[in-house]
């Protein structure tokens, strides 16, 4: 009886001191973790619409559907987050408009005429979020239903 005792203690012992050690292993990991999660958290204020329909007409008729992925950089000093609620009101923004200008290229109903696209889509992001709040545009992808992709 003593014996398993005293077993059990040094067992007791030899795990507290290997989670002492595990642990002071992993703080310094832990700390590397969290001060790398604060950078990313710094850096990535934006948000993204991804695959946006863009209709390509051609003489009346649909030719096509271009599938766009849009990010939208928030500007600093902004509220990210009050602004990151009005993700639905930005979406449907970034759609209409989407619908209500020719995005495509003129001479390729497979591409996306990208300086216009990022006009109009900083346009409609400025009049979904405000001025203020709107840092960039950029367009993240384009992809073409009929093939073909960015």
């Amino acid at each position: 009886m003593i014996r398993s005792i005293a077993a059990a203690a040094l067992a007791g012992v030899l795990l507290a001191g290997l989670a002492a050690a595990g642990s002071a292993d992993a703080a310094p990991k832990a700390k590397a973790k969290a001060e790398k999660g604060e950078a990313e958290q710094l850096s990535s204020r934006s948000m993204d619409a991804p695959y946006l329909a863009v209709p390509v007409v051609r003489d009346g008729y649909l030719a096509n559907y271009l599938f766009v992925s849009v990010r939208v950089e928030i500007a600093n000093g902004v509220d990210l987050w009050r602004t990151r609620e009005q993700a639905h009101i930005l979406r449907d923004a970034l759609v209409r408009a989407s619908h209500e200008h020719d995005l495509s290229n003129p001479d390729d109903p497979h591409s996306l005429n990208e300086a216009r696209a990022i006009e109009v889509y900083r346009a409609a992001a400025i009049a979904a979020l405000g001025e203020r709040a709107v840092a960039a545009v950029t367009i993240v992808a384009t992809f073409s239903s009929q093939g073909g992709g960015v």
